[in-house]
Formats: structure tokens, C-alpha cells, sequence
């Protein structure tokens, strides 16, 4: 197995979640099988608090709703952009295993994702993506990237994907944030 790392990406739909994560925790990343408008959705959960040692539980995820881990434990917190999570659905079905690691407060969604007035956009939370399958199921996410309707946002990642490299003046000159898929064996 190897994991791979997309860099820079969000999960949507905290304004409707309102449950932040905390920092540094990897966060699982599921199938919503009973979501009748999308049969690709894919849910970001916070993991059981039988996973989280004794003397985080009682620690406040959030000052403003006095939630603690305690509370939001085993929830879910948002889901993967639409574009991904055609994706992920298929790494999942292979027994590969997506994380998400929360890399930022919620805030309103920001370029390159769509604009917070938009339909079906508001806050979000900005994360990377943990990716752990076959190597040869790596072209699954190579594909989907092109696909993806935000898809100038993983520019670079398309080209790092297609050999160019990190320290190409090329990646120096677009405008665009960092998303770089890195490969760990």
C-alpha cells in the first residue's frame, strides 16, 4: 500500500455541520450511503472517542457552542468536494483508506473553491487529504483531478502527477496555492 497526500483542499459544508475538528487529528473519511441526491458522497468524520486518550475528552472543541471532544465524537463534521469524492468512493471500494487532517479554522469558502454565495457554498474547513491504496490505484485520483469542476485549483498537482517537478519555475510561476500530491512509500 502506499499513501499519498493532496495538499490544500477543504471540507464542505461546515455552516451546516457547525462542528469543528480538532487540530491534528485525522479525521475518517466514509461513504454516505444514504444520501439520495449524490451516490458518490463521501462524509468527514471525527473518530470514536475510544481512539482519542482519556485526558483529551473533556478538552473544548469549540468556546462558542461549549462543545467538547466529548460531544462531537463520532460525528461528522462535513463532506469531500463533489469532484474528489467520485474518487474516493472507488478507493474506498478497493479497500484503500482515506484521512483528512484539519489544517485551519472554518472560514468562508475561498479561491480556488467556489465563491460562499454560490449555491450549495458556504464555510469550510480547510484540510489535506490522506490517501492509502495500491499504487496502481493512483491513476483513480489522477483521473478524477482532471475531471474536477474546480479543476484549475489542482494545477499543479496535475502537473506534478505528469512529471514536472516541485522545484520546476514553472510551479514558481502560477498562481495558484500549493497541491501537491506526495507519494510515501
Amino acid at each position: 500500500m502506499f499513501s499519498y497526500k493532496i495538499k490544500d483542499s477543504v471540507i464542505k459544508g461546515y455552516h451546516q455541520f457547525k462542528i469543528r475538528p480538532p487540530m491534528h487529528t485525522e479525521l475518517n473519511v466514509d461513504l454516505e450511503y444514504t444520501n439520495l441526491h449524490d451516490e458518490n458522497a463521501a462524509l468527514v468524520w471525527i473518530p470514536p472517542i475510544e481512539d482519542f486518550p482519556p485526558e483529551m475528552r473533556q478538552n473544548v472543541t469549540d468556546q462558542s457552542r461549549f462543545l467538547r471532544l466529548c460531544d462531537i465524537a463520532g460525528l461528522p463534521i462535513g463532506h469531500v468536494p463533489r469532484g474528489l469524492a467520485g474518487a474516493f468512493r472507488k478507493i474506498i471500494e478497493l479497500e484503500g483508506k482515506i484521512t483528512a487532517l484539519a489544517t485551519g479554522e472554518p472560514c468562508p469558502s475561498f479561491a480556488p473553491w467556489q465563491a460562499p454565495e454560490a449555491t450549495g457554498v458556504g464555510v469550510v474547513i480547510p484540510c489535506d487529504y490522506i490517501i492509502t491504496c495500491a499504487e496502481n490505484d493512483f491513476n483513480i485520483i489522477s483521473d478524477a483531478i482532471d475531471r474536477e469542476r474546480e479543476k484549475e485549483s489542482f494545477r499543479e498537482l496535475h502537473l506534478h502527477l505528469h512529471g514536472v517537478l516541485q522545484s520546476d519555475p514553472l510551479l514558481e510561476s502560477l498562481n495558484f496555492p500549493m497541491f501537491l500530491l506526495k507519494k510515501k512509500e
